[in-house]
């Protein structure tokens, strides 16, 4: 019998000891860093700082924009699980989660909570969801300032601009993406520009809009980002050449893009044929432009902002060319797909 006992105690110690270091481990805070090739490595230890720069652990900070995550070793289960919802897009769930959570947090836990919490509002809201984005507006905008030192502050005030952008604020969300500009993050540098610019074209500050363009264009990086933004950069450019009666020039230089680059970058397209099709309509050439915003409608609908640009143009341009029932469809899918979008707000 006593042999049987110290067994069973040498087993019990033995699980004891092989779970202990992968208790430990758990308990750690771990940092996920992108590499070059966009996987990232994990860093395991103890997050002693976080600022809007990055996060320091084992005393050596990590930049915000390297950043593909962070998890704490004391974190609820909940978090995680909200965490890893909202990165596969499932909002929702990633808000029933953070609604399950019950205990108190320390304040970087409760950083990462809020985060979430406004991300995912902020996502349901720009994709059509049942949030307005006044709401989700207001949930941004309370994590901005309650957590300005948070290394997620760059993209909260980006998803705030958007959400200006939504309730019919294109001048609001012009100073915010303004702010963007300054960014060493280079993805918001690139992004503070370029929507800067479009929101001053439709505020037909076609000057200012034009400068925005052509900083993307002097940006000393030729990454895929990069390259993907200059390209951006020169549809944008060709357009206001159109509204600034070239429409021609304009036309060229749109259809030379078109010609030369990848149509499987659907973000590119769909801007491009946008901006076909307002060149088109400012020329009075109805027709041509109805077939330039309907490359966008049936060929790029994962592209929303673009997609439901090119609806509400086209249930405005529909009725010009005697098609009732088209525009009613366009109008339709603003409403139904779109309705919280600043293009549904303008029929």
């Amino acid at each position: 019998m006593k042999t049987i006992k110290r067994i069973l105690l040498t087993v019990v110690l033995a699980g004891l000891v092989f779970a202990l270091p992968q208790t430990i481990l758990n308990a750690q805070d771990a940092v996920y860093k992108l590499r070059e090739d966009g996987r990232a490595s994990k860093v395991n230890g103890r997050i002693t700082e976080v600022t809007a720069n990055g996060v320091t652990i084992n005393n050596a900070e990590v930049p915000a924009s390297l950043i593909q995550k962070v998890t704490y070793g004391k974190e609820p289960l909940g978090v995680g699980r909200a965490r890893d919802s909202m990165e596969d897009g499932q909002f929702g769930d990633a808000l029933e989660e953070l609604n399950k959570i019950k205990v108190n947090v320390d304040p970087n836990i409760k950083q990462e909570i809020d985060f979430i919490r406004a991300f995912s509002t902020a996502q349901i809201s720009l994709r059509g969801g049942g949030i307005t984005p006044q709401n989700a507006g207001r949930e941004v905008g309370k994590f901005i300032k309650t957590h300005a030192n948070s290394f997620h502050i760059t993209p909260a005030k980006d998803q705030f601009a958007r959400l200006a952008f939504a309730v019919g604020r294109p001048d609001l969300a012009e100073n915010e993406f303004k702010k963007l500009q300054g960014s060493s993050w280079l993805e918001y540098k690139l992004k503070g520009h370029f929507h800067a610019g479009q929101m001053q074209i439709l505020l037909n500050k076609l000057p200012e809009a034009e400068a925005s363009f052509k900083a993307i264009a002097a940006v000393q990086s030729n990454d895929d980002l990069s390259q993907t933004y200059k390209l951006l950069a020169a549809c944008e450019l060709a357009r206001i050449a159109g509204l600034n009666g070239n429409p021609d020039q304009a036309q060229k230089q749109l259809e030379k893009i078109i010609k030369e680059e990848n149509s499987d970058n659907k973000k590119l397209f769909a801007h491009l044929y946008n901006a076909l099709g307002g060149v088109h309509e400012k020329a009075g050439r109805l027709k041509e432009a109805s077939h330039a915003y309907l490359h966008t409608e049936l060929l790029y609908a994962s592209e929303s902002e673009a997609h439901a640009e090119a609806a509400y143009r086209l249930a405005l341009l529909w009725p010009k060319l005697e098609e009732t029932d088209r525009a009613n469809r366009a109008r339709n899918l603003l409403k139904e797909r779109y309705r919280n979008s600043y293009w549904a707000s303008k029929l």
